[in-house]
C-alpha cells in the first residue's frame, strides 16, 4: 500500500496546483487551459478517498488490537501534534503571505470549520476517525462480513445524501466536529476490501468503472448545468468519485502487489509522503510569483503534471532533514523517545512516517497480513 499512498500524494499536489484554474481564477470556463486542468483534476479525485481507505485498512485491523489508550497515545503524536503545529503555521501564512488573495478570512471560523488551509482538513478528519477507531474495531473483530458491508454501505449512502443536500439545496455545512462523518464509509470499506486482489474479468470491470467515472466527471464539469457544474461531481462523496475511488483502490492494490518492486521510486517516496502532504502548499502558492500561474495550456501542463514531481522531491528532501532533527521531527509525526507506549514498528495508519532506515525492508503494510482473497 505504500506505493499507492505515494502516488496519491502526487495526485493531491496536482489537484492543488491547478485548482485555481478549474475555479476560474486564471482562465474562463471551457477554454483550452480550463479543459486540461479539469481533466487532470477529474483524474485525481480518487486520491483522498483512497488515502482514507488505506487508513481504515490498516487501523481497523483486528490483529493490531492492543489497548485503546496505547493506540490513542501513539496517534496523538502521529496526528494530533502535527495538526496543531501546522495549523499554527498555515494560519499566519494565509493571513500575511496570501493577504492579497482574499479579504474577510477569519482564522477562528476557518479552524471551527475544520479546514484552516487547503490540505489540513484531512488531519481534522483523520483525528476524529482515530478517536472512533477503537470502537469501530469491535465491528471488524466481532461483526460478520455481512454486518461490515452493511454498515459501510449505509455510511457511504449517508455521505452521498449529505453531499447532494449540501450542493443542491445548500443545507448544512461541515465543521470541525462533523467533517469526518460523510467520509466514514471509505474508512470502513478500506478494511473490508483490503484483501481483494482482482483478476481477470473483475480487473477489467474495475478499469471500466475507473476510467468511465473519470470521463463522466470531466464531461459533467464541462457541460453540466449551473455556473460551476464541477462542484457537484468533484466532491469526494459525489457518486462518480465514489465509483472512481473504490475501483481505483482495487486496481492500485492489484498493480502494486509485488513487494520486491520499487515502482519508479514510489516506494522510496513513501517515508516522506506525510511531509510532502504538509509542506507542498507552501511551494504551490509561494512560487507562483516566480514561475507564473497556470493560465495557459502549457502552464497548466507544467503546473499539473511536472511541478507536482518537483514539489514532491523538494518536500521529501526537506522532510528527510526534518526527521533527523530533534524537536522539529515531532512536527512531522515522529514520536519522542519514551513519550508513548509504542508497540513494535508498523505502518498502521495514515499519515504514518516510518524511519528512512527501514524503507528497504519490504512493505511493512503487508507483514502478518492474511493471503489476499
Amino acid at each position: 500500500m505504500n506505493p499507492t499512498r505515494s502516488l496519491a500524494i502526487l495526485a493531491v499536489v496536482a489537484i492543488h496546483a491547478i485548482a485555481d484554474t478549474v475555479g476560474l481564477r486564471f482562465t474562463d470556463h471551457g477554454s483550452g487551459s480550463w479543459w486540461i486542468a479539469n481533466s487532470i483534476d477529474s483524474a485525481s479525485r480518487w486520491s483522498v478517498p483512497v488515502f482514507l481507505m488505506i487508513a481504515g485498512a490498516l487501523a481497523l485491523d483486528p490483529t493490531k488490537g492492543g489497548r485503546p489508550r496505547d493506540f490513542l497515545s501513539k496517534r496523538f503524536w502521529r496526528i494530533g501534534v502535527p495538526l496543531v503545529v501546522w495549523t499554527a503555521v498555515y494560519v499566519p501564512y494565509r493571513l500575511f503571505a496570501m493577504s492579497g488573495r482574499e479579504t474577510g478570512w477569519d482564522p477562528l471560523t476557518a479552524i471551527l470549520t475544520g479546514s484552516p488551509f487547503v490540505q489540513l482538513y484531512f488531519l481534522y478528519v483523520l483525528a476524529l476517525l482515530t478517536l472512533l477507531t477503537p470502537f469501530m474495531r469491535q465491528l471488524t473483530v466481532h461483526g460478520s462480513r455481512r454486518a461490515q458491508w452493511g454498515t459501510a454501505l449505509v455510511l457511504l449512502a449517508i455521505g452521498i445524501i449529505d453531499h447532494f443536500s449540501a450542493v443542491l439545496a445548500g443545507v448544512g455545512e461541515p465543521n470541525i466536529a462533523t467533517r469526518f462523518l460523510p467520509l466514514m464509509g471509505y474508512y470502513l470499506l478500506g478494511w473490508i476490501m483490503r484483501d481483494y486482489l482482482v483478476r481477470g474479468a473483475g480487473l477489467v470491470w474495475a478499469w471500466v468503472g475507473f476510467v468511465g467515472s473519470i470521463v463522466f466527471t470531466a464531461l459533467w464539469a464541462g457541460f453540466g448545468p449551473g455556473e460551476q457544474p464541477w462542484m457537484i461531481v468533484y466532491e469526494y462523496m459525489a457518486p462518480t468519485v465514489v465509483v472512481m475511488s473504490l475501483t481505483g483502490y482495487l486496481i492500485l492494490h492489484r498493480f502494486f502487489s509485488n513487494d520486491a518492486r520499487r515502482y519508479m521510486g514510489l516506494r522510496r517516496l513513501f517515508p516522506y509522503s506525510f511531509g510532502v502532504f504538509l509542506l507542498h502548499p507552501l511551494l504551490v502558492y509561494s512560487l507562483r510569483d516566480v514561475i507564473g500561474v497556470p493560465d495557459t495550456v502549457g502552464a497548466v501542463l507544467l503546473h499539473g503534471l511536472l511541478l507536482p514531481l518537483v514539489y514532491a522531491f523538494i518536500c521529501a528532501v526537506v522532510t528527510k532533514a526534518a526527521l533527523r532533527t530533534p524537536v522539529v521531527r515531532i512536527a512531522f509525526g515522529e514520536i519522542p523517545a519514551g513519550a508513548a507506549a509504542v508497540p513494535p514498528p508498523e505502518t498502521d495508519s495514515v499519515p504514518e512516517v516510518p524511519s528512512p532506515e527501514a524503507t528497504d525492508a519490504g512493505d511493512p503494510d503487508d507483514r502478518d497480513r492474511p493471503a489476499p482473497a
